[in-house]
């Protein structure tokens, strides 16, 4: 079992015609620039699925557009690649735009990329087989790997305040490295650990129990966020890019089955799960909320993490999806 467990994570993090509505009836006048790179990372991570998707079905190629999918090991990685200008887009979260708007208005969201649901989390507390952790009060006193001052440290604090825990009553550990954290809980050398899918569902086949996700929360989203100069100059092409990858979601919800071969070939799902984990839905047309948004700058804020919060109009651009 030891070693199924290893060899699933090590696989894991080794290494179209748009409608005339969308085409004719564009928010913007100036002519738009074909041949102009549109350059988007992304992490091999199920929230990027819809752009492989898309990319594969030709639907960028279609609208003759020059796309360029990076895909990068990490989001450290990732970030350093649009502050230096080696991408124009990325796939990313509301901890991580905070984060890069803090000294200067860097980017925008234009829309959401991947949410939580009812049937779908997408992270969890997960404690180890022999932690004796069965609920939330279980917590108190005991260890929860972590990686400090991201989107998963912000999800333990989320769920230890819905909770009504003390942030302070629980040992956090800092573990960056998510295969070494999914590690070391397998092993009990950590009681429990924040997650994300498909290592949740992995976890748990493991042995582990769920003990608070954010699937009745669904504070669990991820974005699609351009450099701010590029909407400037560029807004044809993000409207294109909004309306492709809107259209890819469609297509994917309406026939999961024959996109599921992109999870184990682009987000790295484990062979041990590729039998039974199926394609989740994905948001179309959506943007993040008000109240999200001043969530996650309050905790920001809290931690010390930035110095002043920027406005919603700032964060999010919501000019693409209007009219959705």
């Amino acid at each position: 079992m030891k070693g199924k467990f290893r060899a699933a994570v090590l696989a894991l993090f080794g290494g179209l015609i748009l409608p005339f509505s969308v085409i004719g009836c564009s928010l913007f006048e100036d002519p738009i620039d074909y041949d102009q790179p549109i350059r988007i990372g992304l992490l091999p991570i199920i929230d990027s699925v819809p752009f492989y998707a898309a990319e594969a079905d030709g639907l960028f190629e279609e609208q003759g557009l020059n796309v360029q999918l990076e895909t990068f090991s990490s989001a450290a990685e990732r970030n350093v690649a649009l502050q230096t200008g080696a991408i124009d887009a990325q796939l990313a979260d509301l901890i991580a735009t905070g984060l890069l708007n803090n000294d200067e208005h860097l980017v925008q969201i234009v829309k959401t990329t991947y949410r939580a649901n009812d049937q779908n989390g997408m992270i969890a507390l997960i404690a180890g087989k022999d932690s004796n952790v069965k609920t939330p009060s279980d917590l108190i006193g005991k260890e929860v790997g972590i990686s400090s001052n991201s989107l998963i440290e912000y999800h333990l604090d989320m769920y230890l305040d819905d909770a009504g825990i003390n942030r302070d009553d629980v040992v956090k550990v800092e573990v960056a490295s998510i295969p070494t954290r999914m590690e070391l809980l397998s092993s009990g050398q950590l009681e429990t650990a924040i997650l994300p899918e498909p290592l949740t569902t992995l976890a748990v086949k493991f042995g582990g129990t769920i003990v608070i996700d954010d699937q009745d929360s669904r504070l669990g989203l991820s974005v699609l966020e351009f450099k701010k100069d590029f909407i400037e100059n560029h807004p044809g092409l993000v409207e294109l890019i909004v309306a492709i990858h809107d259209e890819s979601i469609g297509n994917i919800n309406s026939d999961p089955s024959n996109y599921e071969h992109l999870l184990s070939e682009k987000a790295r799902l484990p062979e041990v799960l590729q039998e039974t984990f199926r394609m989740p839905p994905f948001p179309v047309g959506d943007i993040p909320t008000e109240a999200e948004i001043t969530k996650s700058n309050d905790w920001l804020l809290s931690k010390g993490l930035i110095d002043s919060a920027r406005s919603y109009e700032e964060v999010v651009n919501t000019r693409f999806t209007q009219g959705n």
